[in-house]
C-alpha cells in the first residue's frame, strides 16, 4: 500500500513539471508596457501657461477724431477695459479684397473717424486670433496673417471692421461687425490720462510728450546642468558631457542634444527629427504642442506672449517665437543678443529644437523706479539721428535686461523695429 502512494505521489509531481514545462515552453508572460515620461520624473522649473495667456495685441490704437490719437499698452485699465468689449463683440463672414477696393480714404479714416485699431506685431492666423476674439462663419485666408483688426464708425450708425494682413494690400472686411457707434464711442471716451500720439510716415505713432514708465532691478534664479538633464533625458545617467573652447557645455544621449551656454544664460535643445515633405500644417495645433512642451520642459519664467508664427507655405520644421513681457512692455534683444525670448521648431509635430533663458527673475525682490522716456520733439530728434532711420518699420517702448553677477535689470528704451524684423534701441 505504501509502495503504491508513493509511486502515485511520484506519478504527480513528474505530471506537474510536465506541466509547467510546457506553460513556460509555449505561454507568453502578460506586461504592461511603461512610457518613458511614466517612469521619468521631471523637475517642475517655472509655471506652467495656456495658449490664450500669451495671445494679446501689443498695442491698441484709438483714433479719437479730429486728428487726435493714443496708444494704449497691455495690463493698464483702458486697455482691459477695451479689451473686454472686444471679446464679447463677434465679426462674422469675411469678403477678400484689397485696399483699393474699399474706396476708403484712409487718412480721413484715420484722422476723421473715431476707432480702434487692434495690432499684432508678426500676425496671426484666423484660427489662432479665435482665441482672443469671436470670429464666426468661413474664416478664409488659411495663408495670410492678420496684423491688425481696425473697427471704426463710417457714420452715425455704421461700424465697419478691416482685418490686414503680412501681405501688402491683401485684406478682409467683415460682413457683418457686431458692434454699435456706442462701443466706439467707449473706446474712445476721453480721458485725463490719456497720452496724445502723433502719426509717423510708415504707420506708426509716437507720443508726443514723455511716458513714464518703471525699471525694476531684481535678484534671480539660475537652472542647473541637473535640473535640466532630468527635464530632457529619459535616463540622464546616460549622457554624455563634453565640454567646448567657449565654455559651452554639450549634454547628449547620443539622439539628443542639450547646449548651455552658461556666460549668455542661455540653453539650446536639439531632437533631430527626419525632414518630411511640405504637408499642410494646421498652425493653431502646432503653437499648441509648442505650448505644452514647454510647459513639460522646464516652464515659463514669466509672462510671455506669442511673437512669430511660421509662414504656412514655407517647407521645413515650423517656428515660434515667444516674446517675454514685463509689466506692459516687452524685453527685446538686438541682433547678437539671448535674452527676452524663446523659440521653438517643430517638424511633424515633434519638438526638433528649443532655446530659453536659464535665468528665473525673482518677482518678490523686484524694486520699482519710475522712469520718463523721451516724448515729442526730443523723440523725434533721436529718431532724426539714428543712423538706420530710412529701414525703420515701428518704434516702441520697451525694456533692455541688463544682468549683472547679483541681480537682473529691466531698462526702459525706446526700441526701433527695421524692415528685416530685427531690433535696434535708440539710445
Amino acid at each position: 500500500m505504501i509502495e503504491k502512494l508513493k509511486t502515485a505521489a511520484l506519478t504527480l509531481l513528474v505530471l506537474l513539471s510536465l506541466l509547467q514545462s510546457y506553460l513556460l515552453a509555449y505561454s507568453y508572460p502578460k506586461y504592461d508596457p511603461v512610457k518613458p515620461e511614466e517612469y521619468v520624473k521631471t523637475d517642475i522649473l517655472g509655471t506652467h501657461a495656456s495658449l490664450k495667456d500669451m495671445l494679446f495685441p501689443d498695442q491698441l490704437v484709438l483714433h479719437l477724431g479730429n486728428q487726435q490719437h493714443t496708444v494704449l499698452y497691455p495690463n493698464t485699465v483702458k486697455y482691459n477695459e477695451v479689451m473686454e468689449i472686444l471679446k464679447q463683440r463677434f465679426l462674422e463672414g469675411f469678403r477678400k479684397t484689397n485696399v483699393a477696393s474699399l474706396g476708403f480714404n484712409w487718412d480721413d479714416v484715420r484722422n476723421k473717424q473715431q476707432g480702434v485699431e487692434i495690432r499684432f506685431r508678426d500676425g496671426l492666423p484666423m484660427n489662432v486670433l479665435q482665441e482672443v476674439m469671436q470670429l464666426k462663419g468661413d474664416l478664409q485666408g488659411e495663408n495670410d496673417l492678420i496684423t491688425r483688426i481696425w473697427i471704426f464708425a463710417k457714420d452715425t450708425n455704421e461700424v465697419r471692421a478691416i482685418l490686414f494682413t503680412d501681405t501688402a494690400n491683401t485684406v478682409y472686411e467683415a460682413i457683418k461687425a457686431d458692434f454699435t457707434v456706442k462701443d466706439i464711442e467707449k473706446f474712445v471716451q476721453a480721458d485725463e490720462s490719456f497720452t496724445p500720439y502723433k502719426a509717423m510716415t510708415g504707420d506708426y505713432y509716437l507720443p508726443m510728450k514723455p511716458l513714464s514708465i518703471p525699471s525694476f532691478k531684481m535678484t534671480y534664479t539660475q537652472f542647473t546642468a541637473d535640473q535640466l538633464k532630468r527635464t530632457f533625458f529619459v535616463d540622464p545617467t546616460l549622457t554624455r558631457n563634453v565640454t567646448e573652447r567657449d565654455g559651452s557645455e554639450i549634454y547628449t544621449d547620443g539622439k539628443r542634444g542639450l547646449k548651455l551656454r552658461n556666460e549668455q544664460h542661455w540653453m539650446t535643445y536639439t531632437d533631430p527629427v527626419a525632414a518630411t515633405e511640405n504637408n499642410k500644417v494646421d498652425l493653431r495645433e502646432s503653437l499648441l504642442s509648442a505650448v505644452q512642451f514647454i510647459n513639460q520642459h522646464g516652464g515659463w519664467n514669466g509672462k510671455y506672449g506669442v511673437q512669430k508664427v511660421p509662414q504656412r507655405l514655407l517647407p521645413g520644421s515650423q517656428q515660434y517665437v515667444f516674446r517675454q513681457y514685463y509689466d506692459s512692455y516687452p524685453v527685446i534683444n538686438t541682433r547678437n543678443e539671448n535674452t527676452g525670448f524663446m523659440k521653438i521648431s517643430l517638424q511633424k509635430g515633434i519638438v526638433a529644437s528649443y532655446e530659453r533663458s536659464l535665468l528665473t527673475p525673482d518677482l518678490r525682490s523686484s524694486v520699482r523706479t519710475e522712469v520718463q522716456l523721451a516724448g515729442g520733439e526730443p523723440l523725434e530728434q533721436k529718431l532724426a539721428a539714428f543712423a538706420k532711420k530710412a529701414r525703420v518699420y515701428s518704434i516702441f517702448p520697451a525694456y533692455r535686461m541688463v544682468v549683472t553677477e547679483q541681480a537682473m535689470l529691466l531698462v526702459p528704451a525706446w526700441v526701433a523695429e527695421l524692415q528685416d524684423g530685427s531690433y535696434e534701441f535708440l539710445d
